[in-house]
């Protein structure tokens, strides 16, 4: 008994080891996407920013970090060695068993990896104190709290709206690093809504950003797409005739569903891509034939194009390197009927509302008959 004790201690302290490793990326991880949504106009000094948002995973890591010194301690004391992972792989069969086994266990390895790297890689969940309190202090925006009875979670956000009129309304599916306090907050900075004074319009955050409940991933961001969609649509200062869908690059693939599933009045695609497939082969050309069935995330936007009825209006860049030209221009195809692809020219991905002639068209578009 004694021994099997001093077994399962040197096994606990190298799991705890792995964790410690594993949560001290992952909070590098968050230090990354911090800075990645960081604006310094727009939220608090950075190094509160950085405290605020990865604080959560700063005390886990402290933790671990704590326990498995403990632990690590007691099997020193105890004289025990320490746990070593070859133990587990010393075979007495013929040696090619060892190079397949090794080999087995390394693409299972890496196949795990992809799958779950995959959401790391497109969500970048983050929400801005700084930028919902400036906000708040305005007291301009209307706050929304949809609740999801299926789900049991809560999706909340902004609109900008008149209550008194009955009005066109936009709603927005924003990119991944967008959160609704640091759009809302930003386009209010920027006198964005002078040009959309005539529309509603309401951005609700994504599962696991800004206040929203869950955990970020298609299926979960298709979900709240729908609810998000029938509670606007029924709302009683929106004109359900006439509501637009609006997607800014992942965003345009939940902009695209929804426009697929319901009678919509017009839809603004700002850096599409044809699907999630497309866009890892175009940064690394391996996932295709059956290593395609790796990328879990899909959000297919050809195939949810097919059951568009309107003629959407799709911007792109030639110079956007988040997502490439070639998927934008590849999606504009698979529409029965396009309004018109426009291309502006040395525009990074995040740079697209910079341009005035990208705002000036998607008003030229609202303002079709």
């Amino acid at each position: 008994m004694k021994l099997k004790t001093f077994k399962t201690l040197q096994i606990v302290e190298y799991i705890l080891k792995i964790f410690v490793w594993m949560i001290f990326i992952y909070w590098g991880y968050q230090l990354y996407l911090s800075m990645l949504s960081y604006d310094e106009v727009y939220r608090a000094p950075w190094y509160i920013e950085l405290l605020m948002m990865t604080r959560l995973w700063a005390i886990i890591y402290v933790s671990i970090l704590v326990l498995y010194h403990i632990i690590k301690t007691i099997r020193k004391q105890k004289g025990l060695p320490k746990f070593r992972i070859r133990y587990l792989f010393k075979m007495n069969h013929h040696p090619y068993m060892k190079i397949v086994f090794v080999l087995l266990i390394v693409l299972i390895t890496l196949s795990f990896l992809i799958i779950k790297a995959q959401p790391l890689l497109l969500y970048h969940p983050n929400h801005s104190t700084f930028a919902y309190e400036k906000l708040m202090e305005l007291d301009l925006y209307e706050t929304y709290q949809i609740e999801d009875v299926d789900s049991n979670l809560t999706y909340q956000g902004f609109g900008k709206i008149n209550q008194e009129k009955i009005l066109p309304t936009i709603i927005y599916f924003a990119g991944n690093g967008e959160s609704s306090a640091q759009t809302f907050y930003r386009m209010y900075k920027e006198h964005f809504f002078t040009h959309f004074e005539d529309y509603q319009f309401i951005m609700i955050d994504y599962p696991g950003y800004g206040l929203s409940d869950g955990k970020t991933n298609d299926d979960a961001m298709i979900q709240m797409s729908e609810k998000v969609y029938e509670y606007v649509s029924n709302l009683d200062y929106v004109d359900q005739n006439n509501i637009y869908v609006y997607g800014y690059s992942i965003g345009t693939g939940v902009a695209t569903y929804i426009a697929s599933q319901y009678d919509i009045k017009g839809l603004i695609l700002i850096a599409p891509y044809s699907n999630i497939t497309d866009i890892f082969n175009a940064h690394l050309p391996m996932f295709k034939g059956i290593l395609s069935k790796l990328v879990v995330e899909e959000f297919d936007s050809m195939t949810y194009a097919k059951d568009v009825d309107v003629s959407p209006l799709i911007i792109a860049s030639k110079t956007d390197m988040t997502i490439p030209f070639e998927l934008s221009e590849k999606l504009s195809f698979a529409f029965d009927d396009l309004y018109e692809f426009y291309v502006v020219d040395h525009t990074a991905h995040n740079e697209f509302l910079d341009k005035e002639d990208v705002i000036l068209k998607i008003v030229e578009y609202l303002e079709l008959p």
